[in-house]
């Protein structure tokens, strides 16, 4: 299951990037652009399936625990590795809830689409007049990418370093998914 979300948050964040920079230069010439529509049913269906895909990662973990990390790793090695680890599980969760947040207060009431239908809001929609709330999941929605960014890197050189430096073979585990 990592490597299928990895997979699928490769295709994600770019159509997401895509998703809104058509959106901006759609305000910006004030010209409808189909596209917008299918980058954002695309992106909206692979949020929804990353929260599907969360709770399955979740249940999994739940009932299978996770591996013994190698004798050989340090205590603050094994707290990164833990942290990091954790931090992953709130943000598969948290960032496409975000997402759906920003869509369910959005003013221009904006649909949650799932594979073309549309989904219930998440959130009640906000008082007329005021965007605070959809502003607000929006800036957690993007913090989301950034804190994510910043894990990825993490725990991507953390792989790297135990292949590389280390040569304890952790990699190779992470692969097969098993200890």
């Amino acid at each position: 299951m990592h490597w299928s979300l990895v997979l699928i948050l490769a295709v994600q964040i770019p159509v997401g990037f895509w998703m809104v920079d058509l959106i901006e230069d759609s305000i910006a010439s004030r010209v409808d652009d189909p596209w917008i529509l299918r980058t954002a049913n695309v992106h909206h269906t692979i949020g929804i399936l990353v929260l599907i895909l969360a709770f399955l990662r979740i249940n999994w973990r739940l009932n299978n625990p996770t591996p013994e990390l190698p004798a050989s790793m340090a205590a603050y090695e094994r707290y990164l590795a833990r942290f990091t680890q954790g931090f992953f599980y709130f943000l598969m969760f948290f960032y496409p809830l975000t997402g759906w947040a920003v869509l369910s207060t959005s003013p221009d009431e904006l649909p949650t689409l799932f594979f073309g239908w549309e989904i219930p809001r998440l959130v009640t929609a906000q008082s007329a007049g005021t965007t605070f709330a959809s502003e607000l999941f929006e800036e957690l929605h993007l913090a989301c990418w950034k804190v994510g960014g910043v894990l990825l890197l993490l725990h991507v050189s953390g792989a790297m370093w135990h292949q590389f430096i280390r040569r304890d073979n952790l990699l190779i585990r992470m692969w097969r998914g098993h200890g």
